[in-house]
């Protein structure tokens, strides 16, 4: 069954490179999909034929659409001089031929083609006329006015010419305009031609930059071909194709509104794609805040909760972050500033006004949760590119327990404050294999839930497969610096991994230092003389140890009972025994009954009750819990031994 969307309002910003022959609103399709969300807005559509950089913006940052669409951006233009079609480009209809132009004619009007222009916009534009489209109204067979408007062109450079030929009449040119928005590419061919005396069109468009964003940014922008005279005429080929059919299935009255049906099912190259570009998403940090010419200040956490309540603003409630950046940008706004948690996630804007801070708009705080990854989806691209680009400190290991051990490897990582934190850890303990094993010590929810609560932004989890136990230590390694950029790896003495465990950690140093990351060897914890592990916390819980063990995982041995539902048995006083079935993942202690804690989730809440009661352990398929009721018998989500 597909996910339904996220209306959680997930903010943060997408560069998406736009393939030619498709509309910019289907590009925005990939989005949703990727990100399961359905907030959306773009910072300025690209017509179907033309390709490039769309900048998207998703749930609360979608209010800062009218700023990015602002910004001034840079195109690649290919234009035919000698040909002109009624939309001017290459989805419209041949209605005019001309001369072709020289290289030299080119080059002698491109300066009064820069700075300062009057622009009519194309008939077939999305220009208003009358509360309707112009294009709309042409299509009608209305005849309509459109008047010209003031734009302006940075620069204006010629990339490639081509003249004309014995089987083309035409001359091309590849320029590179740097302009306003509301400039109309189109229309400056139009007019570039008009002055030298004959007709033109475009035959393809890239979008190349948008403020301070560049396409070689973009998530596919690797799948656009180079931007050639060459690759222009085989997109206007099969622009013209696509037009046609377009007509025709218009004509046979075939609705084709490019959705797809409910039950299909994407192919492996359409979920690579979704996960590359779930990949290059990014959240509104200070650094993004001041590349778009925003101030920013960091809320203060006393100030929090007069902040999301919306109480008068005070410039006591903030702490002025430096934004040299965002000053020296040239598209700095200096009166409106974006506002951060203390925890450094987006809060919204506010804006300074008649000597007052006002609301411009704010974005609820929400709990940070950890991003989890399969090991397969890492190798098809699905890491965050703001995260690989910043680096990750990292550690390799099972976590069973996560332990005063494990935690003393976790405070190395965390104190890598320029990288990004993550464990590397699989779904179940390599041990689990062993047909004397009894059980790991955490089940996966539980191990994520603890890395979360420790810090740690990401989990790779991997399913210790036979294909992945055959993987060379080495060659395993180099797959972590190639997708994650690993800068920093912490572990323990006793470290080993790869096919049979080969790679110690005397080869670890040596790989290090040939690659070039930061190895950190963390001594052993010691508890009661011994050294603090999994197996040994294990064998305490075996043998109902549970001071011990609690001892050294730094909190009570909790068995995971949030997927296994009560079932009522017996009564007992004014309490109920309920059986549960056993998670089938985690140890049990040997048969008999246990003082423990059950832990009830609160309704409408997501705070924890706790009620101390007794547990039996009666076989290795179920367990029963002595509770006082149905409702609380539904409420339980696992058990402290005590």
């Amino acid at each position: 069954m597909a996910n339904k969307k996220n209306n959680s309002n997930l903010s943060g910003l997408m560069l998406l490179a736009k393939k030619p022959g498709i509309t910019s609103f289907s590009s925005l399709f990939s989005i949703k999909h990727a990100l399961n969300t359905e907030k959306v807005g773009h910072t300025g559509t690209l017509d179907s034929f033309a390709e490039g950089l769309l900048v998207v913006l998703t749930g609360n940052l979608t209010h800062l659409v009218p700023h990015i669409t602002g910004f001034k951006k840079t195109y690649q233009a290919m234009i035919c001089f000698g040909k002109e079609t009624d939309t001017f480009d290459p989805c419209g209809s041949f209605t005019k031929e001309g001369r072709s132009v020289t290289k030299e004619e080119i080059l002698s009007i491109l300066p009064s083609f820069t700075g300062a222009l009057l622009q009519t916009p194309p008939l077939y534009s999305a220009v208003h006329v009358d509360g309707q489209r112009a294009s709309d109204l042409v299509r009608d067979g209305q005849e309509i006015h459109i008047e010209p408007r003031q734009i302006f062109v940075y620069r204006n450079e010629l990339l490639e010419y081509r003249p004309a030929g014995e089987k083309d009449g035409s001359s091309y040119a590849i320029l590179e305009i740097e302009c306003s928005k509301g400039t109309y590419i189109r229309a400056l061919a139009r007019d570039m031609a008009e002055k030298l005396g004959t007709c033109a069109h475009l035959c393809a468009l890239r979008r190349i930059k948008v403020g301070p964003f560049s396409l070689e940014d973009a998530a596919l922008n690797e799948d656009l071909k180079p931007f050639t005279i060459e690759n222009g005429l085989e997109n206007e080929k099969a622009m013209i194709a696509l037009n046609k059919k377009i007509i025709e299935e218009k004509k046979l009255s075939i609705n084709k509104k490019g959705r797809k049906d409910k039950n299909y099912i994407r192919s492996e190259e359409e979920e690579t794609e979704l996960i590359k570009i779930k990949s290059y998403f990014r959240t509104f940090t200070p650094e993004l805040a001041q590349e778009c010419g925003f101030e920013i200040d960091q809320l203060k956490a006393e100030s929090e909760s007069s902040f999301l309540n919306g109480r008068p603003l005070s410039s006591k409630m903030f702490n002025r972050l430096p934004s040299e950046k965002a000053m020296e940008s040239e598209y700095h706004f200096p009166d409106e500033i974006a506002v951060f948690y203390s925890s450094g996630s987006f809060a919204g804007m506010i804006k300074k006004g008649q000597g007052r801070l006002n609301y411009a708009f704010v974005v609820p705080k929400k709990d940070f949760k950890i991003v989890k990854i399969s090991w397969q989806n890492l190798l098809r691209g699905e890491f965050p590119r703001e995260w690989k680009e910043k680096g990750t400190a990292l550690s390799i290991g099972s976590f069973d327990g996560f332990h005063s051990g494990h935690k003393a490897i976790g405070d190395c990582i965390l104190k890598q404050k320029n990288l990004v934190p993550g464990v590397i850890t699989f779904t179940s303990s390599v041990k689990s294999r062993s047909q004397d094993y009894q059980g790991d010590l955490l089940t996966l929810y539980q191990k994520l839930n603890l890395f979360q609560e420790y810090g740690l932004q990401f989990a790779i989890v991997i399913d210790f497969s036979d294909d992945f136990s055959k993987i060379e230590g080495a060659a395993f390694i180099k797959i972590l610096l190639d997708k994650l950029n690993m800068k920093y790896l912490a572990e323990g003495q006793d470290f080993r991994c790869g096919y049979k465990g080969a790679l110690t950690m005397k080869e670890l140093k040596e790989l290090s230092a040939e690659e070039d990351f930061q190895l950190e060897m963390v001594p052993d914890v010691i508890f009661e003389g011994e050294r603090v592990s999994s197996s040994r916390i294990r064998k305490a819980v075996e043998e109902g140890k549970f001071l011990s063990a609690s001892k050294m995982l730094t909190r009570p041995y909790t068995y995971d009972l949030v997927k296994c539902l009560g079932e009522n048995n017996t009564v007992q006083g004014g309490e109920q025994w309920y059986t549960f079935k056993v998670n089938g993942v985690q140890l049990l202690p040997e048969k008999g009954n246990y003082d423990v804690v059950a832990l009830l989730s609160q309704k409408n809440s997501s705070e924890m009750s706790a009620y101390r009661t007794s547990l039996c352990v009666d076989n290795k398929d179920e367990v029963k819990l002595l509770l006082p009721s149905d409702d609380s018998a539904g409420r339980v989500k696992g058990v402290n031994f005590i």
